[in-house]
C-alpha cells in the first residue's frame, strides 16, 4: 500500500512539475511574441517624428511657392539622431534593439512561427530603414534652387515616395499583428489568464477602435456606421464595470485603477471624435488642405488611441504589464502621410472628395437630420460644374455645401449671381451635395437653386433646408 501511495504520489508531483514547466514555457512564448510588439510600437514612435519632419518639408516648400504655410513643429535633421530607430534618444530601448530582441527570444517558439514573424518584421525593419534615410535626401533635395522647377518636382516625387513608405509600413505591420495573433492562438488554450471577462472587455475596446482607425485610414466610409455603434456599446459597457465587481485586491491598486479610469475616458473621448469625423466633418483651418480623414486620423484620433496621448492601447497595455498577464500585449498604429501641392504645381480646379469610396449615405450631420430628395442630379462626365443660386427674390440665404462629406463651401450669402462649384466625382461608390442652412432668410426656409449640364442640356434642381433638416441630393454619373 506505502508503494502504491509513494507511486501515486509521485506521480502526482511529476504531473503538477510538468504544468507548471509547460506554463512556464508558454509565459515565455508569449513574452517572445510580445517582443514583436514593442518593436512594431517603437517603430511607429519613430515614424511620428519622421511623420513632423516631412510635414515640414512640405509646408515650408509650399509657403516658398505660392501657399500659406502652417508651422506645427520647429526641429530639424539636425536635432535628431542619424538614425531616428537605432538611437535610445527617444526610447528605453531603441526599435532595432527590440528587433533584435525579439529574433534571440523567438528561438522558444514553433520554428514556423519564428520563421513567419522574423520575416515579418525583416520587411518592418526595411520599411523604416528607407524611411529613415529619406530624411537626408530630402534635406539635400530642399537645399538644392527651388527656383528651378526639376528641383521642385524632385522634392515632391520625394515626398510621394514617403507616402508609399507609410502606407507600405501600415500594410507589413498590419500583417505582423496578424501573425501575432495567429501564433498566440495556438498558445492561449494552454494559458491561465487572470480576470478573462476584463481582458475580453479591454480586448473589444481595442479590436473596435482599431476597426475605425483602419477604416479612416481607408479613407472610406464602408461599415463605419456600425463600427461606431459598436465603439459606442463597447464604451458603455466599459463605463458600467467597476473594477470593484472582479473582487480582487489587485485590481484596487491605485495604479490599476489609474489607468483603467483613464481608459475610460480615452475611450470615452475616442468615440466622441469619431461620431465627430462622421456626423459633424468640421476641420480646422490648418488642415482643411489635408482633409478628414487627415486630420481625424492623424491629429485627433491617434492622440487618443496610442502611448504618445496616453490613449487606449497605451492603457491597456499597461494594465497588462501591472497585472503580469500572459495576455498578447497590443499594437499601435501609425500615422499616414499625405503630400499637398501648391496650385502652380497642382493645377487643379475641380475639387475632389478626400473619401474613397462611399458606400453610403449619411443620415444626420452637425446634429441635424438628412432629408434625401427624391430627384438626383444625373451627369454625363465625373468632372461637374455647379452654378449655385437664389432662384427667386434674395432674402439673404446664408449656406454652406458639403460634397461627400467634405465642406467645400461654408457660410456663403446666396445671390442671384451664379456662384461656381467644380468637383470631381468618385469614380466608385456614391456622391452627393449637402445643403446646410446656416440661417433662413427673411423667408424661410433657405432654398437654393443648383444647375448643371446634363446631355448637353442645362438642368436645374431646387434644394431646400432649415435649421432643422438639411437636405441631400445623389449625383449618379451615366455613363
Amino acid at each position: 500500500m506505502r508503494i502504491i501511495l509513494a507511486s501515486l504520489t509521485f506521480l502526482f508531483f511529476m504531473s503538477n512539475t510538468s504544468a507548471q514547466l509547460t506554463n512556464s514555457t508558454d509565459s515565455k512564448e508569449v513574452e517572445a511574441l510580445n517582443n514583436y510588439v514593442f518593436f512594431a510600437n517603437e517603430c511607429a514612435h519613430g515614424m511620428l517624428i519622421v511623420h513632423g519632419l516631412l510635414y515640414r518639408f512640405n509646408q515650408d516648400l509650399n509657403k516658398e511657392i505660392d501657399m500659406d504655410s502652417y508651422q506645427v513643429n520647429f526641429y530639424t535633421n539636425k536635432d535628431l539622431p542619424t538614425d531616428i530607430f537605432a538611437d535610445t534618444w527617444f526610447y528605453d530601448i531603441a526599435p532595432y534593439d527590440w528587433h533584435q530582441k525579439a529574433k534571440t527570444s523567438s528561438r522558444i517558439l514553433p520554428p514556423a512561427s519564428a520563421r513567419s514573424l522574423n520575416s515579418l518584421s525583416d520587411q518592418l525593419k526595411a520599411i523604416v530603414v528607407d524611411i529613415n534615410a529619406l530624411r537626408f535626401s530630402l534635406e539635400k533635395l530642399v537645399a538644392a534652387d527651388m527656383n528651378n522647377k526639376d528641383n521642385v518636382l524632385a522634392v515632391y516625387n520625394e515626398l510621394e515616395r514617403a507616402t508609399k513608405l507609410f502606407e507600405d509600413f501600415h500594410a507589413q505591420q498590419q500583417l505582423l499583428r496578424l501573425g501575432l495573433d495567429k501564433a498566440y492562438g495556438k498558445i492561449k488554450p494552454s494559458l491561465d489568464i487572470e480576470f478573462p471577462d476584463l481582458i475580453k472587455m479591454m480586448d473589444n475596446s481595442y479590436r473596435v477602435s482599431l476597426a475605425i482607425m483602419n477604416t479612416l485610414h481607408a479613407k472610406t466610409d464602408e461599415g463605419l456606421v456600425e463600427k461606431i455603434d459598436r465603439l459606442h456599446a463597447t464604451q458603455e459597457s466599459l463605463k458600467a464595470t467597476s473594477l470593484d465587481a472582479f473582487n480582487s485586491t489587485r485590481l484596487l491598486s491605485r495604479e490599476v485603477q489609474g489607468h483603467y479610469k483613464s481608459l475610460q475616458s480615452q475611450l470615452s473621448k475616442f468615440n466622441k471624435g469619431t461620431n465627430d469625423f462622421y456626423y459633424t466633418a468640421e476641420v480646422p483651418d490648418e488642415y482643411k488642405l489635408y482633409g478628414k480623414y487627415y486630420y481625424y486620423y492623424n491629429k485627433d484620433l491617434i492622440s487618443k488611441f496610442n502611448r504618445f496621448g496616453i490613449g487606449i492601447v497605451f492603457e491597456i497595455n499597461s494594465i497588462l504589464d501591472y497585472l503580469r498577464s500572459d495576455q498578447l500585449r497590443y499594437m499601435e498604429v501609425p500615422h499616414f502621410y499625405q503630400v499637398v501641392y501648391p496650385k502652380k504645381i497642382e493645377k487643379v480646379d475641380h475639387l475632389s472628395s478626400t473619401a474613397g469610396t462611399l458606400t453610403t449615405l449619411p443620415t444626420k450631420l452637425k446634429d441635424r437630420e438628412i432629408n434625401v430628395a427624391n430627384k438626383s442630379i444625373k451627369v454625363d462626365s465625373a468632372k461637374v460644374v455647379f452654378e449655385l443660386y437664389d432662384h427667386m427674390i434674395e432674402d439673404g440665404d446664408i449656406v454652406s455645401i458639403n460634397f461627400n462629406g467634405d465642406w467645400v463651401v461654408e457660410s456663403h450669402k446666396i445671390t442671384s449671381k451664379p456662384y461656381e462649384l467644380k468637383v470631381q466625382l468618385n469614380e466608385n461608390g456614391k456622391n452627393y451635395i449637402i445643403l446646410h442652412a446656416e440661417n433662413v432668410g427673411r423667408r424661410p426656409p433657405n432654398t437654393m437653386a443648383v444647375s448643371y449640364m446634363y446631355n448637353g442640356k442645362k438642368k436645374q434642381i431646387i434644394m431646400k433646408a432649415d435649421l432643422n433638416t438639411s437636405e441631400m441630393i445623389e449625383i449618379l454619373q451615366v455613363k
